[in-house]
């Protein structure tokens, strides 16, 4: 063995992975996404964009 234990997962694919930006299909805007708590405490996420 090599004495260094190798990282199971690929920490440069995940971290580009999260950094490229989810285009939006109609207008081409990057999406964001939110979350939202309704008055009775339920919580959801939702994509911000064109299409409020």
């Amino acid at each position: 063995m090599s004495g260094k234990a190798k990282s199971k997962t690929d920490v440069s694919a995940r971290a580009d992975a999260k950094n490229s930006a989810r285009l939006c299909r109609n207008c081409g805007n990057k999406v964001e996404v939110v979350m939202s708590v309704s008055p009775t405490g339920k919580k959801s996420m939702k994509r911000l964009c064109c299409e409020n």
